[in-house]
């Protein structure tokens, strides 16, 4: 259920400048709520307002008015991400000006969030309160300095950043900056072909979503991000590559430094030259470029790939190479937020209703529904499930590292064995050649 409130009325027919998104939970049995509110160029603002699936189909459905329809594609790719960006929170507050163009924040990634948020959400994630943290940083400022980082109302400066950074052990750019994130445009099998609606030979990248909904979206290490990085991701079981997110940098033209490297290469091709011989397409392929005596060929990146597909493409003419900067896994990227990601989502739920459980006994509590007494020991069972379970998932982490460790360093070794292959064959052909040519 949803419903939709005019906020300002103006007259005449303008076209939506500006995206305000807002999720939040009511209750624990409410589910997820959402705003969102839509700012026109008329000055026009209205509020969408319900359930969080309804109010974000009813959304994609207002900017799929858009009469142009590749600014509707881009508008609908750019309204998805700020959704998948925003966090469910308690109940917001309404009435404080709206964002400035979501465009603006889509494109700047250093720029988006809150840290209010951020630092709320860090102090969620080790179950502390502001009060805890105002107690830990007794020493270095006031107790209200901290609520009113807490609050939103003072921005929190660098120095003070490193030092909650220290009490909540993590990057303190994490707690000024949201997490830099783009889209994955496309996904690559390397040991076999993919079929869809026409058939992609292995190294082929290919597009996967249908819908913008579908695409996913990955994290991109901070000291790598410039606006013209891309990302894709293999999608290939059974490889060394599998769920590895590449990251490159797009540009015209080929790169000398991507000679015997991992790359995303371009290639046009005319489907229909007979008939139209001016109209072709680009496509894009995933594996190490080589270039012997100014033939470029592009080698299967798996080592244990079949024979026949080996070789990706031969002595072809690249519009583009570009060198990938990084391979990363994304089902369990070592860091202070993601690394959770490779434990069962079940098992985060499981200390979720623990923590449940124990807000609701201590309201039983002050509403005097049992005594204190029982409170105590129905208390003390509860804190120890919770550290038990602490405990559980802390040596799950430490396993999920160190299995993460031992792949990064079989894929080093592994690696050097490719180059050491490509440099013998590359010596073999050589030295064939140049019997060839002592022959004739």
């Amino acid at each position: 259920m949803f419903r939709i409130r005019i906020v300002k009325d103006f007259p005449g027919i303008g076209s939506i400048k500006t995206m305000k998104v807002e999720r939040y939970a009511t209750s624990l049995l409410g589910g997820i709520q959402a705003d969102v509110t839509f700012t026109y160029s008329n000055k026009k603002v209205i509020l969408i307002s319900g359930d969080d699936k309804d109010v974000y189909q009813e959304s994609l459905k207002r900017i799929s008015l858009i009469k142009n329809p590749l600014k509707a594609k881009q508008m609908a790719e750019v309204f998805n991400e700020q959704y998948r960006r925003t966090d469910v929170q308690p109940r917001a507050r309404l009435g404080k000006g709206l964002n400035k163009l979501i465009e603006e924040k889509y494109y700047n990634p250093f720029s988006v969030g809150e840290p209010k948020n951020l630092l709320n959400d860090a102090l969620k994630e080790r179950d502390m309160s502001a009060k805890d943290l105002a107690n830990k940083m007794r020493d270095e400022q006031k107790e209200s300095t901290t609520y009113t980082h807490t609050s939103g109302s003072r921005a929190i400066s660098r120095e003070v950043a490193i030092k909650y950074s220290e009490i909540l052990k993590c990057d303190p750019v994490d707690l000024m900056f949201n997490k830099v994130t783009i889209p994955v445009w496309g996904k690559v099998n390397v040991m076999h072909g993919v079929e869809l609606e026409k058939f992609y030979k292995a190294g082929e990248i290919y597009s996967y979503a249908t819908t913008v909904a579908d695409t996913e979206i990955a994290i991109v290490p901070r000291d790598l991000w410039r606006s013209d990085i891309k990302a894709i991701k293999v999608d290939a079981k059974g490889t060394m590559y599998h769920n590895q997110v590449a990251f490159y940098y797009y540009k015209q033209g080929n790169d000398d430094a991507a000679l015997n490297k991992l790359c995303i290469v371009g290639m046009k091709v005319y489907p229909n030259a007979d008939f139209d011989p001016d109209y072709y397409e680009t496509q894009y392929y995933f594996g190490v470029y080589e270039n012997i005596r100014g033939v470029s060929n592009l080698v299967n990146p798996d080592p244990y790939v079949k024979e026949k597909n080996k070789i990706i493409l031969e002595d072809f003419t690249p519009t583009f190479v570009a060198p990938i900067v990084a391979m990363v896994n994304t089902d369990a990227v070592i860091d202070d937020t993601d690394k959770v990601q490779s434990i069962p989502q079940s098992e985060w739920r499981k200390e979720e209703s623990l923590r449940i459980e124990k807000a609701i006994l201590q309201k039983r509590l002050s509403d005097q529904d049992i005594s204190e007494k029982e409170y105590e020991v129905k208390y003390l069972k509860i804190k120890e499930n919770i550290k038990s379970h602490e405990a559980l998932l802390a040596k799950q982490i430490e396993i999920q590292t160190a299995r993460i460790e031992a792949m990064h360093k079989a894929q080093n070794s592994v690696r050097d064995e490719l180059f050491k292959t490509q440099q013998e064959r590359k010596f073999k052909n050589f030295f064939k050649k140049a019997t060839d040519k002592k022959s004739a």
